[in-house]
């Protein structure tokens, strides 16, 4: 191969290797802040998250249990009154048509708002 050959070969190279870092540093993330998987809360939940919007994907959704509580606004969102048991907090990457095609984050918690936060008061004695 001749030197010219080569050389052309390395850039063609170079240009395809900073494209692909370019297309990388380009991706939306989503990142679930709190609640953290496996948390044990109270009835009242803070969901946080972090959203790097990127190309189509503009905006998230957000679930509990597969239903959605309210617009994601900010990137806070409180819930109060919340059963007892198992939940499943997601979120989404979504496109401008609302198609779910981006990152996503899951968090599995339980909710124990029956926990007792002091101790019941000691019996008294009967005088």
């Amino acid at each position: 191969m001749g030197k010219s050959m080569t050389s052309m070969i390395t850039g063609f190279a170079v240009v395809f290797v900073a494209g692909l870092s370019v297309g990388w540093a380009q991706q939306a993330t989503v990142t679930l802040v709190s609640p953290k998987d496996g948390d044990t809360i109270g009835s009242r939940m803070v969901i946080q998250w972090e959203f790097k919007p990127a190309g189509d994907i503009n905006h998230i959704h957000l679930y509990l249990d597969g239903l959605n509580p309210g617009p994601p606004l900010g990137t806070s969102m409180a819930l109060t009154g919340l059963p007892n048991g198992p939940h499943i907090v997601r979120i989404v990457g979504a496109n401008t048509r609302h198609q779910e095609v981006g990152p996503e984050a899951i968090a599995k918690v339980t909710v124990n708002g029956a926990a007792a936060t002091t101790p019941p008061p000691a019996p008294g004695r009967g005088k």
